[in-house]
């Protein structure tokens, strides 16, 4: 069992790995739309060391997001986004508890499977890994998103 926060989840590494190995594009690549063209812009630089170490002890690759959303436009150059990931596993304690703060505006929290999953990841027993980020800077050259 592993945890984080107050979450204690089980994961199948090599599952996760099989099944992401076969998805051709996460969500925000599928997607034309500034908003989601800045974040396959920037996430490289925007996600927290912390995020990027979960997120492959999970078996995900960071690439192959479910889905990213954009909220805001905080200030000049700084952005709200939000998104989730799956992997294979279940939760084995999860409630309405602290999301985890990694620094730098980004948190992170677990619940049961109720956003869409990428294809190839559907018919899997799931955990959805969701992140909240309101630091994420604009790196396109055009006007930002509001």
């Amino acid at each position: 069992m592993v945890a984080l926060g107050e979450w204690l989840f089980t994961t199948d590494l090599h599952t996760t790995q099989i099944a992401y190995s076969a998805i051709d594009v996460g969500g925000a690549d599928g997607c034309d739309c500034n908003e989601c063209r800045n974040f396959v812009a920037v996430r490289d630089r925007m996600f927290p060391p912390a995020f990027v170490s979960l997120l492959q002890s999970l078996g995900i690759d960071p690439h192959k997001d479910g889905e990213v959303y954009h909220n805001a436009r905080l200030a000049p150059g700084r952005h709200d986004y939000g998104g989730w990931y799956h992997f294979v596993g279940s939760l084995e304690r999860t409630g309405d508890f602290a999301p985890v703060d990694l620094g730098g505006g980004f948190t992170v929290w677990l619940c049961e499977r109720h956003s869409p999953a990428l294809r190839g990841l559907q018919e899997l027993p799931l955990v959805e890994l969701n992140f909240h980020a309101d630091n994420v800077p604009w790196g396109l050259a055009e006007p930002e998103a509001t």
